[in-house]
């Protein structure tokens, strides 16, 4: 599931009103995807429910016009909160499931939506559910492929990392 916010067009606000001082908020079509995310990331009213989220749309009339990966959440004066992300592009498994499709027409402007299938980040091509990444094991076969390509082996990687950065402890 993603959490989604409902935005209108693009509507000036009053920067002494605002817990951020904004000066406009909402969806235009000449912002690029990191202007609407600045602008509309926070002072949203967020339950516990969205601590379990990993992943934020912002839709105008009804379709996913930008798609964030959540990295952490803020709180805004107020008793509200922001998401603090990265903005998804073109290529990533998740942008590329989300970016244009319909959401509900609930009213209210902050909604989970299904998050439907999506390929396996390991590039093996199957379908994974939900919220998952990989299916189980291709993560570490995803990780181990990159190694051999690299470093030949396992033990290679290993070497080559203690010396460049030490051993863990």
């Amino acid at each position: 599931m993603s959490i989604n916010f409902k935005l209108d067009d693009r509507r000036d606000v009053d920067p002494t009103d605002d817990p951020w001082g904004r000066t406009w908020i909402g969806w235009a079509e000449d912002l690029s995807d990191e202007d609407i995310y600045k602008q509309n990331r926070g002072v949203w009213l967020l339950g516990k429910r969205s601590r379990n989220e990993r992943m934020a749309t912002f839709s105008h009339q009804g379709r996913v016009k930008v798609v964030v990966a959540i990295d952490d959440f803020e709180d805004v004066p107020g008793g509200k909160q922001a998401i603090i992300g990265r903005v998804l592009s073109a290529g990533d498994p998740d942008y590329d499931a989300l970016i244009g499709t319909v959401v509900d027409a609930f009213r209210n402007p902050v909604t989970y939506q299904e998050q439907g299938d999506r390929v396996c980040a390991c590039g093996c091509g199957a379908r994974v559910a939900g919220t998952v990444t990989f299916l189980p094991g291709h993560d570490q076969r995803a990780v181990h492929e990159r190694i051999s390509k690299q470093w030949g082996s396992t033990l290679s990687f290993v070497r080559w990392f203690d010396d460049t950065y030490g051993r863990p402890e």
